[in-house]
């Protein structure tokens, strides 16, 4: 196919256009996590999905059973995590898995599947 020299600048390689579709964004699902922690102050949620930010994800009570909850949309994929509750890192205790973490204490793990 040969291309208009009027549409090119000098110099320009012509390139044509890919007919392979566009690249498909990863699912994102809706993932609930939730702590049973009566008499909390303060939750907050980190992990590998927010840089471990100790204040970024600040979870809600629900009523007054003591149980929180933060609700994430996360890609599918394996993600280490835990609580900051009243200031103090605290791994889930229902997780299906902790693991320890380079400084010494328990990460909770999550795995998201589509």
């Amino acid at each position: 196919m040969k291309i208009p020299t009027m549409f090119l600048l000098p110099g320009a390689i012509p390139l044509l256009a890919s007919c392979a579709p566009p690249p498909i964004a990863p699912k994102l699902v809706g993932v609930t996590v939730s702590l049973d922690t009566p008499g909390a102050q303060d939750i907050y949620l980190c992990g590998d999905f927010n840089p471990w930010s100790p204040v970024l994800l600040r979870m809600f009570p629900q009523g007054s059973s003591g149980c929180w909850e933060q609700r994430l949309t996360l890609a599918p994929g394996r993600y280490q995590y835990k609580f900051v509750v009243d200031g103090e890192g605290v791994h889930d205790p229902e997780a299906f898995e902790n693991v320890h973490d380079p400084c010494g204490s328990l990460s909770s793990v999550m795995e998201v599947h589509p």
